[in-house]
């Protein structure tokens, strides 16, 4: 799950825009905390916690909220809700909550927006390749296997029931992997269990999924430095304000094995069964929602530096493209994330001016 797809933005530096010289720091308190989970790492700030909140009561919370997501979507834990639902061999209607049937239903939306270019039942594939659960083999997949292992895959093989919940497979061993989302869908949740406390001001990631919302400690907008997609080491590409919005980037730099001088992503294309082998370096999508622009990151990652950006003019998504050229990077704005980012240089200095008042 996520455990398998720690995205690249264990590649995003999360850092706050720092204030402008005249602007007054605050004093106000300040909770930090972060961890390991699914495999990767979580990170929560907030500003002006509320009276009552402190490092000390929030911790256990965010390890329940991240426990139970883990318990819900995981394939690395053979007793989670997904695990069970993967091994049983049953093509009838199998009941599963409401939360994993959310989560399932969103990846089979981006599916068919994408023409199966994403695929939630792409797991064969992702195990195949040694990015799954399972040990990475010492020798590359043969044709006959990708072949078999795709004959496994197919987002049409699957279907929903809203009421009750319920999932039938066309094949009894049809596997899901719900990697793509759960970094997103961990973030929605930790956000939700905030905001029911009350929570107003904070940051929250799981490794490049964010949520953010309000201001930061220096009563600016929290912000999100993009790496360039380099795999020996780190440098600030852009960074892109984020509050009131979720983020989530996904690329083929971090998570990678090389073999006779190539390298193989754990990016996947459904159609070819292979890793993908493009320009395009990493995608960042921006919208409301974690688990969302989680999957959509991912899905245009595997269209590329061409369909990508068409589809994302198409449906109105806010991404941001990072295209490898020669020893440079070419950054693509999509339409909507243009509007984005000029309304949110807008929001940014209404805050400033009303900070300086």
């Amino acid at each position: 799950m996520i455990d398998s797809h720690w995205r690249p933005v264990l590649a995003l530096l999360l850092i706050a825009l720092l204030a402008l010289s005249g602007c007054t720091e605050r004093t106000d308190p300040m909770i930090e905390l972060s961890g390991p989970t699914m495999g990767t790492y979580y990170s929560v700030k907030i500003a002006r916690p509320p009276e009552g909140l402190s490092a000390e009561t929030l911790e256990p919370e965010l390890i329940r909220v991240l426990d139970g997501v883990i318990a819900e979507i995981s394939t690395y834990d053979p007793t989670s809700e997904l695990s069970r639902l993967n091994a049983n061999p049953s093509t009838d209607w199998i009941p599963v909550s409401q939360n994993l049937l959310t989560v399932i239903a969103e990846g089979q939306r981006i599916a068919e927006l994408t023409n199966g270019a994403y695929d939630v039942t792409i797991g064969p594939l992702v195990n195949l390749w040694g990015f799954g659960p399972e040990h990475r083999p010492d020798r590359l997949p043969s044709e006959a296997e990708i072949q078999a292992a795709r004959e496994r895959v197919g987002y049409q093989k699957l279907e929903l029931r809203d009421s009750p919940p319920a999932v039938r497979k066309a094949r009894g061993d049809l596997y899901i992997d719900l990697s793509s989302l759960g970094e997103g869908y961990g973030a929605d949740r930790i956000v939700d269990w905030l905001e029911s406390r009350g929570v107003t001001d904070y940051m929250v990631a799981i490794a490049g999924a964010i949520r953010a919302k309000g201001l930061n400690a220096k009563d600016q907008p929290w912000g999100i430095a993009i790496e360039q997609p380099l795999p020996d080491r780190r440098a600030v590409h852009r960074v892109i304000p984020v509050s009131g919005h979720a983020l989530s980037t996904s690329g083929d730099y971090r998570n990678f094995f090389e073999k006779d001088g190539k390298r193989y992503s754990h990016e996947i294309d459904p159609m070819t069964g292979t890793p993908v082998d493009r320009q395009l370096g990493s995608v960042t999508v921006i919208g409301d929602v974690g688990m969302v622009v989680d999957g959509l990151a991912t899905a245009l990652m595997v269209l590329g530096e061409e369909r990508g950006p068409a589809l994302a003019e198409v449906q109105g998504i806010a991404a941001y493209f990072i295209v490898r050229e020669s020893e440079d990077f070419r950054g693509i704005a999509s339409p909507a994330l243009q509007t984005y980012l000029d309304t949110a240089v807008q929001a940014s200095s209404a805050a400033l001016t009303n900070t300086e008042r």
